[in-house]
């Protein structure tokens, strides 16, 4: 009986032997770490893709209602003509007013706008991706509520929204010259906040986003360049883009003032 116990336990030695084989260490004698990167089509390396981006500086200013007209001289000193619109009536009827120049009109802008008794809040870098777009917070509606506004075609339209971001949507598409130039296009826009939620829910809450077309612009920048945005005039109408992004109520009243600086296309 103990002589076949024996046999047995010697037979599973051996089998378990065989088995469990030595680990190798893979070979790697004569290879290149540029071998071991990833290959396309015809076994060529894909080369990393460089994010493209436009970068835009955005200096907000609060100006006294009753010193818009102090805006004259500096419009003055601006090209309205280069700029493309959406819809050039409706834009109009939204109360805006819009121009564009050369780094070498920055400092005359500031000086003019000091001048004027108007205060600097902040500045808001956009980092926008080649062909996507950033939103500028520059408000907020708190709640849920109906608005009416000017739509494509220069109708009064009513809208149920909020609560949400009230913003201006900053798009950028690059294409091909001898310099860096970007089609640069700018919406307001009532944004439902998103974040933290999952990417796909985001998406189907940013298809109720409000973007007042008829108020939209779009203009061609290259680094150095500044396009200001501001009220054509006080008017405290909140059915227009002027009224309802870029004034506060009284008592004391204000209006916003937005330079855009085009500080690098990459």
């Amino acid at each position: 009986m103990n002589y076949r116990l024996q046999i047995l336990f010697l037979a599973g030695v051996v089998l378990l032997g065989g088995c469990q084989e030595k680990h190798k260490e893979p070979n790697l004698e004569g290879i290149k770490i540029g071998d071991l990167a990833p290959t396309g089509r015809a076994g060529r390396a894909v080369q990393p893709r460089v994010l493209q981006t436009t970068n835009i500086n955005v200096i907000t200013f609060e100006l006294p209602a009753e010193n818009i007209r102090h805006l004259e001289d500096i419009w003055k000193m601006l090209n309205a003509g280069s700029l493309r619109y959406n819809n050039p009536a409706g834009f109009a009827a939204n109360g805006l007013q819009a121009g564009t120049g050369k780094y070498d009109a920055y400092n005359r802008i500031i000086a003019s706008l000091e001048s004027a008794d108007a205060k600097k809040l902040y500045t808001t870098s956009l980092l926008i991706p080649n062909g996507q777009a950033e939103v500028l917070n520059i408000g907020r509606l708190t709640r849920k509520t109906i608005i009416s506004y000017i739509g494509r075609r220069g109708a009064i339209e009513n809208a149920d929204v909020g609560p949400g971001i009230l913003g201006l949507q900053v798009s950028a598409r690059q294409f091909s010259s001898a310099q860096p130039v970007a089609n640069v296009r700018i919406v307001p826009i009532i944004s439902v906040p998103t974040d933290g939620l999952p990417p796909e829910l985001a998406e189907r809450l940013k298809a109720n986003d409000l973007r007042f077309y008829s108020a939209g612009f779009r203009a061609i920048m290259k680094p150095g360049d500044v396009v200001l945005l501001a009220p054509r005039e006080y008017n405290p109408d909140e059915t227009t883009a002027a009224g309802r992004f870029f004034t506060k109520p009284e008592p004391n009243t204000i209006i916003k003032v937005l330079l855009f600086v085009c500080t690098s296309i990459t």
